[in-house]
């Protein structure tokens, strides 16, 4: 490459193998055509289902004793692989589309400055306090938004340090706290910084929580009371920890090459069978009906996403918001 650097691609993950059979190979596939990005797993726990999965597709997997949440799961990668330029850490219901947004971001960050960026759904930055344009993006900031893409500077991580061991007895949150960090170090000009016109490039799932914790009050703006406690204390650093003993498998960082082959036929779902499969097809031509640059074919899109799917969740999403626009 003309632009060398080292990029690290972590997808988290817990309780889900499928989404990993489904989205995985994309991903496999981007990190060998550039070998500037690596790809790692991080399994929140133990499942020896995931261990047979990585290894049999030769995929680097981090993964631990105990459940702890997925920040004490990044903080396992950072330990484990702290020498890279860059890290992007995704969810693991986030489908890949176009590749070119990993390097889009490495050049955002260059252009811009900024050490921390974010990436989900068009409108769900929440708390807006402005934009600004960079190398002919807009990047909108805001307060508040989730953690299904997250892109760092490794200098930045160095900075603020790891997610907080305080979310460990809960199995989750924790992102917000961590993306406010930058904001007060002055090394992002909002702690949620989202290059929208990039969403299209992922398609963003939405299945049930794996953990929920009960009786934990929420503010108004959707953050739950323990990490708006820690917010509060306005910290800047927080040194990198982790918990439970954690171990890897035998998989050298490389090219995922096995897997990534497995994209060399037609099909965009190879490793899903019957009609997990039709599940997947359908969510994409649901994702094509929203894209596709035609009237024609958005129509086609959602009308293949229908027929393979009738019951699909996003499918009836849509039907609802195109009753409520034309109610009276």
């Amino acid at each position: 490459m003309t632009d060398p650097y080292r990029a690290l691609i972590c997808v988290t993950t817990c309780q889900r193998l499928g989404h990993l059979r489904r989205y995985l190979p994309h991903l496999a596939r981007f990190c060998v055509e550039d070998p500037r990005f690596q790809l790692v797993v991080a399994l929140d726990g133990t499942d020896p289902d995931y261990l047979a999965f990585c290894d049999r597709w030769e995929v680097p997997l981090v993964y631990a004793d105990q459940r702890e949440g997925v920040g004490l799961s990044k903080n396992r990668v950072l330990e484990r692989y702290g020498d890279f330029e860059y890290y992007f850490f995704l969810e693991d219901d986030v489908e890949l589309v176009d590749g070119a947004v990993f390097p889009a971001h490495v050049a955002l960050h260059r252009a811009s400055g900024i050490h921390h960026f974010a990436l989900f759904e068009r409108g769900a930055v929440r708390g807006r306090t402005g934009e600004t344009e960079v190398a002919g993006v807009t990047i909108t900031h805001g307060l508040y938004g989730p953690a299904h893409f997250c892109s760092y500077t490794g200098e930045g991580l160095r900075a603020v340090g790891g997610w907080h061991p305080l979310f460990a007895q809960y199995r989750r949150w924790g992102h917000t706290e961590h993306s406010w960090r930058f904001h007060r170090d002055g090394l992002a000009p909002a702690p949620f910084n989202v290059a929208e016109p990039l969403s299209d490039t992922f398609i963003w799932h939405y299945p049930p929580a794996v953990t929920r914790a009960e009786g934990v009050a929420f503010d108004a703006d959707q953050i739950a009371a323990p990490e708006r406690d820690l917010m509060d204390q306005a910290l800047r650093h927080v040194p990198l920890r982790t918990l439970a003993p954690h171990h890897s498998n035998d998989v050298p960082l490389g090219p995922p090459v096995r897997l990534a082959e497995v994209l060399n036929g037609r099909e965009r779902y190879p490793i899903v069978r019957g009609g997990e499969r039709r599940r997947c097809r359908a969510d994409f031509l649901l994702w094509r009906s929203r894209t596709a640059r035609t009237a024609l074919g958005r129509a086609a899109a959602l009308a293949g996403g229908a027929l393979l799917s009738p019951a699909n969740p996003e499918l009836r999403r849509r039907l609802r918001a195109l009753v409520e626009a034309w109610a009276p």
